[in-house]
């Protein structure tokens, strides 16, 4: 499972299969020659040298040259992290001319579907962005959480979330993921309500800016994102309405 894991976030980072197996090759051996990687990842010399180019034009790989011939190094781990943030810093600095250029269509809706477990982080990683002040979340977070997993909510979402001051609003069945995560509520800057049970279901909705997601369960793992404000603010007064229907226990 580890090396899946590794391997799948190389792929993010931008690597070939080929280019994965040489940049992990020579961390393992901590510098190598082309005969030494070729013998560790199977992969022809010629095909190496190749790979090599690229990696040393993407700034991942270096070489010098020693007794026995040119010895490849790779960046350490962590440098791929600053590499990352550095991309990040160039294009903070150009996004005004970036939103300058983008093509807006002014109330043009817009609607994106997503098959698989990465339609839901790319819709959730959206919410977290600058344009968004206040996120409404309707649903069942344990469904939710069989996709996204809790380790990403206590652990990537929620950090983000406060580290931007964005408030979160649910309406959520009494789950012991969701009755445990209310405790936090005044320190999380979120506000919690209960959905009677006798209402259960599967599916979840993400109110945010001018958007409304919506996710259904794990047997059928799709997502759709509308844009659209007509749509956003029927939305909201819908879960507003709720919302003012619903009774806190604390209130009672």
């Amino acid at each position: 499972m580890a090396n899946l894991e590794i391997k799948k976030a190389l792929s993010n980072y931008g690597l070939s299969d080929e280019e994965i197996k040489v940049y992990l090759a020579i961390l393992s051996l901590g510098g190598a020659t082309v005969r030494e990687i070729a013998s560790t990842t199977k992969i022809k010399r010629t095909t190496i040298y190749l790979i090599a180019e690229r990696l040393m034009s993407k700034g991942i790989m270096g070489e010098y040259k020693a007794k026995y011939g040119t010895h490849y190094i790779v960046q350490t781990p962590k440098a791929l992290l600053t590499k990352l943030e550095d991309v990040k810093t160039e294009i903070e600095a150009v996004m005004p001319q970036l939103k300058a250029i983008e093509k807006k269509e002014l109330h043009e809706p817009n609607i994106k579907f997503y098959k698989g477990r990465e339609g839901y982080l790319t819709i959730l990683n959206d919410s977290l962005e600058g344009y968004s002040h206040e996120v409404l979340y309707l649903g069942s977070a344990q469904e939710l959480n069989k996709i996204i997993t809790e380790r990403y909510v206590t652990g990537r979402y929620i950090p983000a979330r406060l580290k931007k001051k964005i408030t979160f609003k649910e309406l959520v069945f009494p789950d012991k993921f969701s009755q445990e995560l209310k405790k936090k509520d005044s320190q999380e800057l979120r506000q919690t309500k209960f959905l009677p049970k006798n209402y259960i279901f599967n599916a979840n909705m993400l109110i945010y800016a001018d958007k409304v997601a919506y996710f259904t369960s794990r047997r059928e793992l799709i997502s759709v994102l509308v844009e659209s404000k007509d749509i956003t603010e029927m939305e909201r007064k819908k879960f507003q309405l709720l919302w003012d229907k619903l009774q806190d226990k604390s209130e009672r």
